[in-house]
């Protein structure tokens, strides 16, 4: 079976912990992987009008080469043709805010035609509750 990992914003403003990163990057050794950096553009995602904190480190702390610029919460489509290429059997999901990115980067990736795998213990997210609500959305699939 043919695996992808997406690292969905594993960025130092972010602050993801020190071992999930390391246990990202681990899997990362063993699989093709991409991943998401958040931009802010205020044109394309109001994050100021709408009084949301703007992401100033734009370092990303997942080892691939295969980064692509984010905007919001949708996967961007340079990750679906890189995805496309790789022709995987599952995509393995991990990052940041499992409420938002990557709830709406596995609704994303199933609908380009891929099977989302998100694991819950390689994801992030301000609320505990809502990141286990959100990681049981996708045990049920």
């Amino acid at each position: 079976m043919k695996r992808c990992l997406v690292a969905v914003d594993m960025q130092g403003f972010y602050r993801p912990s020190p071992g999930m990163v390391s246990q990202v990057n681990q899997l990362a050794q063993t699989m093709p992987t991409a991943a998401t950096l958040m931009r802010h553009d205020e044109s394309k995602v109001p994050l100021a009008k709408f009084g949301k904190p703007i992401p100033m480190d734009n370092g990303i702390v997942i080892a691939t080469s295969n980064v692509f610029d984010k905007y919001g919460y949708a996967i961007p489509q340079g990750v679906v043709d890189w995805l496309r290429a790789q022709a995987p059997d599952e995509v393995i999901i991990a990052g940041g805010h499992t409420d938002g990115n990557v709830l709406s980067a596995g609704f994303d990736i199933f609908n380009a035609g891929f099977k989302p795998v998100i694991v819950p213990l390689l994801c992030y997210g301000n609320d505990w509750y809502m990141h286990t609500v959100t990681a049981k959305i996708w045990e049920q699939e």
